[in-house]
């Protein structure tokens, strides 16, 4: 009786088996179409990218003060004056200064996991030639300008600042051609050549501004020797070749500054106050410098340029409009600076734009503009203005090496409309 009971039982058992086998089918179709959906969410979410991951590579190798973590007071990294300032300078002329880089704790602070990552942490490059152990060696601070600008590095290097200098501040105090008295300040002209009184108006800029590779007695006028023969346009306009006495010079570095500005009194903004003068260009990459236009008139290619060492000088120039200019001609000497560069005396900023000479100031009877046809060299912007007007290919060449050959503007024509 009780294996009848047991044979019972496991058939019952298996016909509720089979009978929740049939009915399973029937009962999946409202979660099957569920169930996919389910997968796919968990599929998106296990691809969707952590917000590490989201965020952009940081180039460790390069550091920009313009980084809005950077942008902290100058003193809380840099310290005034740095260790190394008797050294990096002749014992005579050192003074106070920032010469050197930040110490390691001032990066540190925010950067622990960059320097403790692998054998050469990449953020070590922003300072030293070696990223090793043993190794130390830095490059130039960029400060003294004179060492750091012989260094690979200078070559690469866009500056994050544009320096605040007041023209109209300084004017009247550079103009001033009374010798200091006995142990009191006072400027120094950069020109050794006796300078007549009738000149005095205008000679207040070479306290700053030399002239480069002058001329002078030299027997050639070119810097270097040009080839046999330079061509020359249909208004007997020979080809651009550097000729002496061409540019000017601008002060580098702080030495021409902390003579007014020192750490410890002067005028303001003083030496260890760097905001006072350095204010931040916006980030933009690939900028050689500072305000430079998208077309420019100077030929860094042409042979005759290799002999400008001075970096500082090929930049200003290469911004020119006017890239021909010969600040040492004769012509040019007997009137002074401001004649020519009008808005240098209101400017508040070293950048390209502020140093601007209108094509007025050229164009007058007495320069390069006169009509008259017997005027002969003094109204060549004339001629060149008429000859464009004939022929729609030729290439101003008195002025220009390149924007010579862009339609005459406007403000050129207008000299000329009646």
């Amino acid at each position: 009786m009780r294996q009848r009971t047991q044979t019972l039982a496991g058939l019952l058992a298996l016909t509720a088996a089979a009978l929740f086998a049939c009915a399973w089918p029937a009962a999946r179709p409202a979660s099957a179409a569920f169930e996919p959906q389910q997968r796919r969410a968990r599929q998106t979410r296990r691809r969707a990218p952590s917000r590490a991951q989201a965020r952009p590579r940081v180039d460790y190798t390069k550091f920009l003060h313009a980084t809005s973590q950077h942008r902290k007071a100058c003193d809380s990294c840099h310290k005034s004056p740095s260790e190394n300032w008797t050294r990096v300078r002749a014992a005579e002329s050192a003074f106070p200064d920032i010469t050197d880089y930040p110490e390691h704790a001032s990066c540190i602070e925010c950067h622990r996991q960059q320097f403790f990552v692998g054998a050469r942490p990449a953020i070590c490059t922003v300072c030293h030639t070696q990223v090793s152990p043993r190794a130390d060696a830095r490059f130039p601070f960029e400060n003294p300008e004179d060492a750091f600008a012989k260094s690979a590095k200078a070559k690469t290097r866009r500056g994050d600042f544009e320096i605040y200098f007041p023209h109209d501040r300084h004017q009247d105090v550079m103009a001033r051609a009374v010798p200091p008295a006995a142990n009191a300040f006072g400027f120094v002209r950069a020109s050794f050549a006796p300078r007549a009184a009738e000149d005095r108006r205008v000679d207040a800029c070479t306290i700053c501004h030399e002239t480069y590779q002058p001329a002078g007695d030299a027997p050639e006028e070119y810097v270097t020797k040009p080839p046999d023969g330079l061509k020359s346009n249909a208004l007997g306009l020979e080809a651009f070749w550097l000729k002496r006495g061409m540019f000017k010079t601008s002060p580098r570095g702080h030495d021409s500054c902390f003579r007014c500005h020192w750490q410890e009194g002067g005028e303001a903004p003083r030496s260890n106050d760097c905001a006072g003068c350095h204010k931040l260009l916006p980030p933009v990459a690939g900028v050689r410098y500072a305000g430079a236009p998208a077309k420019v008139d100077a030929d860094a290619s042409n042979p005759s340029v290799k002999a400008v060492t001075d970096a500082d000088v090929l930049a200003h120039w290469a911004v020119r409009s006017v890239a021909t200019f010969r600040h040492e001609k004769a012509d040019h000497v007997k009137v002074g600076c401001t004649a020519c560069h009008i808005f240098i005396t209101s400017s508040d900023k070293l950048t390209a734009g502020f140093d601007l000479v209108p094509i007025k100031t050229c164009a007058s009877s007495s320069c390069h503009g006169n009509t008259n046809k017997s005027a002969g060299s003094k109204k060549i912007i004339f001629d060149e203005v008429e000859q464009r007007k004939k022929d729609a290919d030729y290439a101003c060449a008195k002025c220009h090496i390149n924007l010579g050959r862009e339609p005459t503007p406007k403000s050129h024509t207008d000299l000329f409309a009646k």
